[in-house]
């Protein structure tokens, strides 16, 4: 079965330096107790939100759209540390909290006032865990790419479950992160192949 997306906003580009002190102004405050990857998604994350509902004139994202957020090495510094602190006692409260991933989704209910449905997945296979979950898309989903090594990556794209649109000159598509501002639309065919269009 074919499967056809809108694409809300994507978030894509490369991290900056300053990305950090751009999460404290979109927050109003600097987060805490986070650990660097709940940060790093945290940053992806609202940039796509706000970029998607200045675009869409959607006034929040509902609890409808669920998030999903892949990785490859998920919270392995906060992990390192509480195993460096187990070999003397129990790590410190804080820094066990740190090596959850999910806590990205109390900081995001906490910022946008969302409370749907979201998990992780932790792989080596991007191609594979996008295909199953376009496939298994209900209807709006918000879907992550975060790593904090070997390099920082917080990658977003929001899109929307639709019926097949009238676009032509489709294009085929590596990644559903590799598409770029100029295009609205993700078609996903029965055979796993991706295409994207204008």
């Amino acid at each position: 079965m074919s499967h056809y997306f809108k694409i809300i906003s994507s978030s894509n580009a490369p991290i900056k330096s300053d990305w950090q002190t751009t999460l404290v102004t979109i927050l109003g405050s600097k987060p805490r107790r986070l650990s660097l990857w709940c940060e790093l998604g945290l940053f992806g994350a609202l940039s796509c939100i706000h970029k998607g509902i200045q675009l869409s004139n959607i006034p929040h994202l509902s609890n409808e759209v669920d998030i999903r957020v892949y990785t490859e090495n998920s919270t392995i510094i906060a992990s390192r540390l509480a195993i460096g602190q187990s070999q003397e006692h129990l790590p410190m409260p804080f820094t066990f909290m740190q090596t959850q991933p999910g806590q990205i989704f109390n900081a995001l209910g906490a910022a946008i006032d969302w409370n749907g449905d979201g998990f992780t997945v932790s792989g080596r296979s991007l191609r594979e865990v996008e295909i199953e979950l376009l496939r298994t898309a209900k209807s709006s989903i918000l879907i992550g790419w975060v790593d904090e090594i070997p390099d920082l990556i917080s990658r977003w794209i929001w899109l929307e479950k639709i019926e097949p649109p009238a676009a032509r000159d489709w294009k085929i598509l590596s990644s559903i992160f590799q598409t770029n501002e100029s295009k609205k639309w993700i078609h996903l065919q029965t055979d796993g192949q991706l295409f994207h269009s204008m």
